[in-house]
């Protein structure tokens, strides 16, 4: 079933057709949350009020086909919202878990296995979510732009400033298409 059917479905109270839908984005959430907190049980959290947040807001969804992009847009906002709650900064220690990530999509761009983490720590926050949001979570910069409420060209802006402070730390052509 395609999404539009199950977003339609699960408006209508079907439970098995909204849990079909996050069993499609469960993973890529989980690890969005984990990389914002750096603790699993926040993590969880986090991604568990995600999901009570869809569920509860599903009917306000306008366009069903952008089902992954408005949930990762509740994601993020919790995850940010939890940092400044907690006065937790967002950084990428964790190298194996980071490199985890990101390698499970996008094996080719850390074929020499720079320390993206490492590069990650010197980004603005609002960078690290729009280079998740693009290259990890494959969203467009329009979906971004919605995602984070900026017009469209300070989505490419902050991109291109981030792959700017990227590109002496990382092998070129890492994050460049």
């Amino acid at each position: 079933m395609d999404v539009e059917k199950l977003v339609q479905e699960a408006k209508k109270g079907n439970d098995e057709a909204f849990e079909l839908l996050i069993s499609s984005v469960r993973n890529k959430l989980y690890r969005t949350a984990y990389s914002y907190v750096r603790n699993e049980q926040d993590a969880l959290d986090i991604y568990q009020e995600t999901i009570y947040k869809a569920y509860t807001s599903l009917k306000t969804l306008k366009k069903p086909v952008s089902f992954q992009s408005w949930i990762i847009k509740i994601l993020v906002f919790k995850s940010i919202d939890f940092i400044r709650k907690e006065s937790r900064h967002f950084t990428t220690d964790d190298e194996k878990i980071f490199a985890e990530l990101i390698s499970k999509e996008s094996a080719d761009y850390i074929a020499h296995s720079m320390d993206l983490s490492e590069a990650f720590k010197f980004l603005d926050p609002k960078y690290k979510t729009i280079i998740l949001l693009r290259y990890y979570h494959d969203l467009s910069i329009r979906e971004i732009a919605n995602i984070m409420n900026y017009p469209e060209g300070t989505v490419k802006s902050h991109l291109n400033r981030a792959q700017k402070e990227l590109r002496p730390i990382l092998k070129e052509g890492y994050f460049y298409e």
